[in-house]
């Protein structure tokens, strides 16, 4: 299985970075979607993260915390499960909604 390169791990970084210096609109996305990612996830320490195709090298030292950026960057991949049962219930609730809304004739 092919390790994910270094670059492939510090890009959200970069791209978050990037994105908070080139306006305040992109900063203030990139904050929310970064809080939502804390939220979403909550407090997991590295431990508990996929570890597959990543070097052990990046548990330690300062490549930790990009580490750590890399999978909060990711939330929805790792709240997929959670996000569809989501939209799920949602759906059908909407549906429901619309079924009322169609008997009272509004």
């Amino acid at each position: 299985m092919k390790q994910r390169s270094s670059f492939e791990l510090g890009l959200p970084l970069a791209v978050f970075a990037a994105g908070c210096a080139l306006s305040v609109c992109t900063l203030v996305i990139a904050l929310a979607w970064m809080t939502i990612g804390v939220c979403a996830v909550g407090h997991r320490s590295l431990e508990d993260f996929p570890a597959d195709r990543i070097s052990r090298r990046w548990l330690e030292g300062l490549r930790r915390p990009c580490l750590w950026f890399y999978h909060l960057a990711w939330w929805p991949w790792y709240m997929r499960s959670d996000l569809g049962e989501l939209a799920a219930r949602t759906s059908k609730a909407l549906d429901l909604d619309r079924r009322w809304r169609h008997r009272d004739g509004s």
